[in-house]
C-alpha cells in the first residue's frame, strides 16, 4: 500500500467552483472542526472535493495508460468516467449486462479488461443486478491545515468585466469569481496490491489471467498518475485562474500493511508518521515500511526516512520494486 500526507500552499485559486448565484461564481466550502484555546469551534473554509482530485487523478491515468498499451474505453478515453454505471454505457461500451450475482465475476473482469480506468479507479453497475468495485485510489478533500487557533485560508470575491468593442447596449457584463489562499493539506492512499485483482466473489473465470500478465504495466501506470496530482495539476478554472500553488512538505509510505500516515495540520506530522511506522511494522509484523519525505519547510523529520527533493524523485522511488 502506497500512502501520503502533504501540504500544498495555494494562492489565488479557483480549483473547485460549485455553483453561480446571479454573477458570482462561488468557491466550495465546507464545515470543519477547529480545537482552539477556548474549546472547539465549527468553522466554514474553502475546501478541493476528493471527486476533483479523482477526476484529474483518472484524467492523466487515461493518458498513461494508452502509452503503455492498456486498454482504455470510449468514455474514459473523452474523460468521461461515468464508467459501466448503467445499460446505455455497456451498449456504448460493448460489455453484456450481468444476468444476476452468480454472473457478478465475469461482469468485473470483462469491463476491468476495457477499461483500466474502471480497475484502478473503481465504478459501480446500477441495474437489475449491481456490481461494484471499490476503487483503488483513495483521496479525500483539501482542506487548510487546522493549526491553532487560526486557519491559514481566506476567501475573496474578484471583479472582473467582460468587454466588447461593439458601441451597443449591454456590451458590459460584470461577472465575480471566488478564489481562496491556503495552506492545504491533502492525503491519499493507492492499494496497488488489489489492481488487476477482481473484487467480486467465485471461481476463476475467463480472462484473468490476461489481468495478471497487465498487473505489473497496470500498478507501474497508477504510480505515475500520482504525479499529476503531488505536480498540482488537479481542479478547474485554469485557463485565467491559475494558481500559485507549491508543495511544501509531503510524507509517502510504501508497505505491506495498511497504513495512513498523519494528517498535515501540524509541524510535526512527518516525525510523527515515522514513528508511528516503525511501531506499526512491528505490531503488524511487517516486511516492507519505506517512508518518503520531501521538505521544504525545514519542518523536523525523525530518524528513519528518505529525504528526496523532488515528485520526480518521489515517483521513481515509488515505481522501484
Amino acid at each position: 500500500m502506497i500512502s501520503g500526507s502533504g501540504r500544498f500552499l495555494v494562492n489565488l485559486e479557483s480549483l473547485n467552483g460549485v455553483e453561480s448565484i446571479g454573477n458570482l461564481t462561488k468557491h466550495r466550502t465546507a464545515p470543519v472542526v477547529l480545537k482552539t484555546s477556548t474549546g472547539y469551534l465549527v468553522r466554514y473554509v474553502p475546501v478541493i472535493s476528493g471527486e476533483a482530485l479523482a477526476h484529474a487523478y483518472q484524467a492523466s491515468l487515461v493518458d498513461i495508460a494508452k502509452k503503455e498499451g492498456l486498454p482504455v474505453g470510449n468514455l474514459s478515453s473523452q474523460y468521461e468516467f461515468i464508467k459501466f454505471s448503467t445499460d446505455e454505457a455497456l451498449k456504448i461500451e460493448g460489455i453484456k449486462e450481468p444476468k444476476d450475482y452468480n454472473d457478478a465475476r465475469r461482469f468485473e473482469v470483462e469491463v476491468m479488461l476495457k477499461d483500466t480506468i474502471a480497475d484502478i479507479g473503481g465504478f459501480m453497475y446500477a441495474g437489475n443486478a449491481p456490481v461494484r468495485r471499490t476503487s483503488r485510489i483513495k483521496l479525500g478533500y483539501m482542506i487548510p491545515a487546522l493549526r491553532g487557533d487560526e486557519i491559514p485560508a481566506q476567501l475573496e470575491a474578484q471583479f472582473h468585466v467582460r468587454f466588447s468593442n461593439k458601441p451597443v447596449r449591454g456590451s458590459q457584463a460584470i461577472f465575480n469569481v471566488e478564489v481562496s489562499s491556503a495552506l492545504y493539506t491533502f492525503s491519499f492512499e493507492l492499494d496497488e496490491d488489489l489492481i488487476a485483482v477482481p473484487s467480486t466473489v467465485g471461481e476463476k473465470v475467463k480472462g484473468e489471467e490476461e489481468l495478471e500478465r497487465q498487473k505489473a504495466r497496470r500498478v507501474d501506470s497508477a504510480i505515475k498518475a500520482l504525479y499529476s496530482l503531488l505536480a498540482g495539476n488537479f481542479g478547474g478554472k485554469r485557463s485565467r485562474f491559475l494558481p500559485s500553488m507549491k508543495l511544501m512538505s509531503l510524507v509517502v509510505t510504501k508497505t505491506d500493511f495498511p497504513f495512513v500516515p498523519e494528517p498535515g495540520h501540524d509541524d510535526s506530522y512527518i516525525k510523527t508518521t515515522v514513528m508511528r511506522l516503525e511501531k506499526a511494522k512491528s505490531v503488524l509484523n511487517g516486511n516492507v515500511a519505506k517512508v518518503y519525505v520531501i521538505n521544504n519547510e525545514g519542518i523536523e523529520v525523525g530518524e528513519g526516512a528518505t529525504v528526496l527533493s523532488s515528485v520526480e524523485d518521489l515517483v521513481g522511488k515509488l515505481k522501484e520494486k
